[in-house]
């Protein structure tokens, strides 16, 4: 009784934790630090429109939900390649294990480019000098099984952006919670994201006035995300999943996503997803599994037409061991 009283109580506490910050979104649109964090390293979940929170996959749930990494009841690796736009590539490894109750993990991404040159208001083709920009960040996590059905989740991020001689360095922490209900196969899930202090590049700049003068300051990527997940059809040959999930990001308005799975011979999967309020309405994805050596193997391909700026192509090699 004192264990079912004491997830209640985290379940309830995290879920008002978070309704809080997600309040603030609608007056702070376009004031967050770091915003690659908001782009999806996982392609197993891009091709669900990053409908994740509530899914049992593969380490990249890290990213998504730090309770879920102990659901995985093994050690799984993943690792993805992701093409933004305009030669911007995005890097990502998670690895986690779980031992008895406990899960632990790790995960490690970097969005970076190429060499871009310097333009001036006099030399509108080039200076000769050039530029790189790069976002990185390390992460650790940790998941706890309280019961068969409840388990919850801490990650704690170093996250560091570069842009010419400029660099901010901080920690973003993620909190979540995963629950299976016990009406068939049906989750529900709670995470809150990137969660810090304000932070701005290190040192001070010259003002107009000839003042030095600190950056200013600007909070991380706070969002809340609560989803759900659910086997509509199972047999040998044919499964049907569908899950949701609402995002509220602290720094833009609410987003809404429902995604469906449809898998294969138990080794097929086709993913499609459309979400209200982007500008990535559609997401597809297709992946292929295998048990080998007593251990899953998992190819996935995420494709997102974007609104204005063209395609998103991801690809993502999973094992889980």
């Amino acid at each position: 009784m004192m264990k079912r009283r004491s997830i209640q109580l985290t379940f309830i506490l995290l879920t008002s934790f978070s309704l809080v910050f997600a309040g603030l979104g609608g007056q702070r649109a376009g004031t967050s630090i770091y915003n690659f964090l908001k782009i999806d390293p996982s392609a197993t979940s891009s091709g669900l429109g990053g409908a994740f929170t509530a899914l049992v996959s593969d380490a990249s749930v890290i990213h998504w939900n730090p309770a879920v990494t102990v659901q995985l009841e093994g050690t799984s690796v993943a690792l993805s390649h992701l093409d933004w736009f305009d030669g911007i590539g995005y890097e990502y490894f998670a690895m986690s294990t779980t031992i008895k109750s406990w899960a632990f993990g790790i995960e490690i991404g970097a969005l970076h480019m190429d060499a871009m040159e310097i333009t001036t208001e006099y030399k509108p083709y080039g200076s000769g000098e050039y530029f790189t920009y790069a976002d990185y960040y390390v992460g650790l996590n940790f998941s706890r099984k309280m019961s068969d059905r409840f388990s919850f989740g801490f990650s704690g991020r170093l996250v560091r952006e570069e842009y010419l001689d400029l660099a901010t360095t901080s920690i973003v922490m993620d909190l979540g919670t995963f629950y299976r209900t016990g009406f068939r196969d049906l989750t529900l899930a709670v995470a809150l994201l990137n969660f810090g202090a304000p932070t701005g590049p290190a040192g001070q700049y010259e003002s107009g006035d000839g003042s030095m003068r600190d950056y200013e300051t600007f909070s991380p990527p706070t969002t809340f995300h609560i989803g759900s997940a659910m086997t509509l059809y199972e047999s040998d040959f044919l499964s049907l999943l569908v899950t949701a999930q609402l995002n509220h990001p602290v720094d833009n308005a609410e987003t809404y996503v429902l995604g469906l799975k449809t898998t294969l011979l138990k080794a097929f999967d086709i993913r499609a997803a459309y979400s209200i309020g982007t500008e990535v309405p559609f997401s597809l994805g297709i992946g292929f599994s295998t048990e080998r050596w007593n251990s899953g193997l998992k190819i996935d391909y995420a494709f997102r037409p974007h609104k204005y700026l063209g395609i998103i192509n991801q690809i993502q090699i999973s094992y889980n061991f």
